[in-house]
């Protein structure tokens, strides 16, 4: 088995610390510091670790049903099943920030959505990453969300905006709608535009955190060809 890396897309944003809309923090030191835990080495040789502290929703991020559903599938416990598939990406370019994408405009899709999918919402504002702008976004009717779920029976839903909720009504419906059907959803995607013609393999590997509720994660499209 052999992969060609020009079909291979990148759809998680460089994460960089200190500069994130949430926390990130880094630290390199010296193994030394660890005492024990640490090997000794000779002087003025290079042998450093690290520490990260990060917000769960950092850069592209993964949330799991725990995040509105107590007791619900958190990082370690969420199958893979639903991480790893073929994605449609819907074009959504269109719309403005605080648009809606209606029930009929998902419904436009309906033979490019395959039960199973993940779907993508390319809005085009990526673009917006760490600029004052990243913020509002379009959001997604509830009723599409419903017939996403129960009709098309997509098992994740993501998009290259920061969210797809309005956040003019209260609770986050469509968050809670899909973390009570055990959807995985993603928010902050970036290169839709790369796959947004043909279908692709979606791999989403968040750490296996025990216990938390979202994880930022590098996410990758294999175009086809790209495992032969």
């Amino acid at each position: 088995m052999k992969i060609d890396f020009n079909k291979v897309v990148e759809l998680s944003h460089r994460m960089i610390p200190r500069e994130e809309p949430f926390n990130l923090q880094t630290w390199v030191y010296d193994v030394d510091i660890l005492g024990e835990r640490g090997e000794p080495h000779s002087p003025g040789t290079w042998y450093v670790s690290g520490d990260v502290s990060f917000s769960t929703h950092c850069g592209t991020h993964v949330e799991f049903p725990l995040h509105h559903v107590e007791g619900g599938l958190n990082a370690a416990t969420f199958p893979l099943t639903s991480l790893i598939g073929e994605a449609a990406v819907l074009d959504f370019t269109g719309k403005k920030a605080g648009d809606c994408m209606s029930l009929d405009e998902f419904k436009a899709y309906e033979d490019k959505i395959q039960e199973g999918d993940i779907v993508f919402l390319h809005t085009g504002l990526d673009k917006n990453w760490r600029t004052n702008d990243w913020e509002p976004y379009p959001y997604v009717a509830c009723d599409a969300m419903e017939w996403l779920i129960h009709e098309k029976k997509i098992k994740a839903i993501g998009t290259d905006a920061t969210s797809l909720e309005n956040f003019n009504v209260p609770d986050q419906p469509n968050h809670n709608l899909a973390f009570k059907n055990n959807l995985a959803m993603v928010e902050s995607l970036t290169n839709l535009d790369k796959i947004a013609d043909e279908r692709a393999l979606i791999f989403m590997l968040p750490l296996k955190i025990a216990g938390i509720e979202a994880c930022p994660c590098r996410i990758i499209a294999v175009k086809e060809g790209g495992i032969y």
